[in-house]
């Protein structure tokens, strides 16, 4: 009786769904973060990213996808080409978890259920939350830049608070996927991720009072609020008209999930 009701439950999404195709792919790339800190467009991208994700396709061209995906970027001003920032010299390593749920068109059609050889290049976009936690480098150790307050946030006269941890995001991007056989898929993709945060790298407004910032918060704050101290309190520290963003290119490796579940279920008889 145990060995019918799991093979019964291992066979329902393939007796009820009808036509379609369904992936668990895992996959790694490079990830760069593109903000107020380091070059302003283009290489060097200094980060990796993990990902993991569900695909489910019912049409020929069409798909629906989540995915989860953890990344660590670092960007810093010693990259840069701008004098500016060249000379503001923060450094600044951000970790970021995201959750998406995403849309998938394929330029040609795909046949579902297929076991054999195809493949089609394909445009996505979505919507989902990015969580940020950037850390800078002080004395050997990274320390969590947040509650340092860096632009003085939270202090006293100064009419700000201390930024979130999240924020909502749009992934957007392309990719070609092969169905490899009856077990497995590949896919390659470059990405862009607009967060609605300007404080991922932790820079957006001006510069605090250093000495106030000391004062409250420890020499820590004050370095990674200045680390050149240019004394340029109340200036643009940043460019607070605009958000943060992640860009990242990967390669991955995909399951067919009926193929393992027929195979379950046969193995089970």
């Amino acid at each position: 009786m145990l060995r019918q009701t799991l093979t019964a439950a291992l066979l329902w999404p393939v007796l009820t769904w009808g036509q379609h195709s369904q992936d668990l792919t895992v996959s790694w790339g490079g990830v760069g973060l593109r903000g107020d800190v380091g070059p302003t467009w283009g290489l060097p991208v200094r980060g990796q990213s993990w990902s993991l994700g569900y695909r489910y396709q019912g049409h020929p061209h069409y798909a629906l996808r989540v995915a989860a995906e953890q990344g660590q970027s670092t960007a810093s001003d010693l990259d840069a080409s701008r004098a500016d920032r060249a000379a503001r010299g923060i450094t600044v390593r951000t970790q970021t978890q995201s959750v998406w749920a995403m849309g998938e068109v394929t330029f040609l059609p795909l046949r579902i259920p297929s076991f054999r050889f195809q493949h089609s290049p394909y445009l996505f976009a979505g919507l989902g939350v990015t969580r940020y936690n950037p850390q800078g480098a002080y004395q050997g150790t990274w320390m969590d830049l947040r509650p340092l307050g860096t632009e003085g946030q939270g202090l006293d006269g100064s009419g700000t608070t201390i930024y979130g941890t999240r924020a909502l995001s749009i992934p957007l991007g392309m990719g070609w996927r092969a169905h490899l056989g009856p077990w497995l898929t590949a896919q390659v993709e470059a990405q862009w991720t607009w967060i609605a945060s300007d404080y991922v790298d932790d820079v957006s407004g001006n510069y605090p009072d250093i000495t106030a910032l000391r004062e409250a918060r420890g020499d820590a704050a004050a370095y990674f609020a200045d680390p050149t101290a240019r004394g340029l309190t109340g200036y643009a520290r940043g460019q607070s008209d605009r958000n943060d963003g992640l860009i990242r290119a990967n390669v991955g490796l995909g399951l067919h999930l009926e193929k393992f579940w027929e195979t379950c279920a046969a193995f089970l008889n």
